[in-house]
């Protein structure tokens, strides 16, 4: 029925043809910032999801570098021994050099200068190695964070308690003055050096936990990214389609609505 005072048809127009502008601004802004979710009042539960996933990947990333850190730490740790297995290998073969007879107590002076020398290198080195600033070799526990798994505990242990003592070896009381001093001196070196070798079994052991747990993390990440994306990014091509018909939509429904407010125009036409 037309109307002079309501023009329905026009009324319905308008108020289509807000939804549709508002859908098309929707979709232009997810084309734009290329999410799904840009305010709560898109989509409340999945912001708060994603949310949730955008803190657990940032936590499990975290994690994993922490892990990686770990790992860096020990293998300072392990090269670092790897250099004592060769000074102590050396001093080994001193003490082997000076336990025999054929050597005079002039030669043993000589031999016992290198041999205090490699004692206190190892001492020192066990003194400054240090990682991010902190002492590498300290008889307390190191405690890994690693996200959502339980920490990683690595005990180093300690080469030196000062700038003379090394791994049981301590300069000037232990000495190749006499081949019966080149003897005790010996017994201690080899236990010095099942010592380090036993260190660096566990560290070797610390460090595979340590990438184990690295990798996991990082297929932690993968998984919370992809749900991430999932729920907050827009899907492209679903956009463009969505851009298109609203596109139409607003054209036709322009069109509608000026076909609509000229049937008032016909109404008054036929009153002249």
């Amino acid at each position: 029925m037309a109307s002079i005072l309501n023009n329905v048809s026009a009324l319905g127009a308008t108020r289509q043809l807000g939804v549709t502008n508002a859908g098309l601004q929707q979709t232009i802004e997810r084309l734009t910032t290329g999410r799904r979710i840009n305010r709560a009042s898109d989509d409340a539960a999945g912001l708060g999801i994603s949310n949730q996933l955008g803190a657990d990947i940032r936590i499990a990333s975290q994690g994993k570098r922490n892990a990686n850190d770990g790992i860096s730490y020990l293998q300072v740790a392990d090269s670092v021994l790897d250099e004592v297995t060769n000074l102590l290998t050396r001093a080994a073969e001193l003490a082997e050099q000076a336990k025999t007879g054929t050597i005079s107590n002039t030669n043993r002076t000589a031999i016992n200068e290198e041999f205090q020398n490699i004692i206190k290198t190892i001492a020192d080195i066990g003194q400054s190695t240090k990682f991010n600033g902190a002492t590498v070799f300290t008889s307390g526990a190191l405690n890994v964070s690693v996200g959502g798994f339980s920490q990683v505990s690595v005990t180093v242990g300690t080469i030196s308690s000062d700038s003379n003592t090394a791994l049981g070896l301590t300069a000037s009381t232990n000495n190749l003055s006499t081949d019966t001093a080149a003897t005790t001196a010996a017994g201690l070196i080899t236990t010095a050096l099942e010592t380090v070798s036993t260190t660096r079994a566990k560290l070797g052991a610390s460090q595979q936990k340590l990438t184990s747990v690295s990798n996991a993390l990082g297929i932690q990440v993968e998984n919370f990214t992809a749900a991430y994306s999932q729920i907050r990014d827009a899907n492209v091509a679903d956009e463009i389609v969505n851009l298109t018909k609203f596109q139409i939509l607003n054209q036709s429904g322009t069109s509608a609505l000026g076909q609509a407010n000229q049937s008032q125009q016909q109404i008054l036409a036929l009153l002249r």
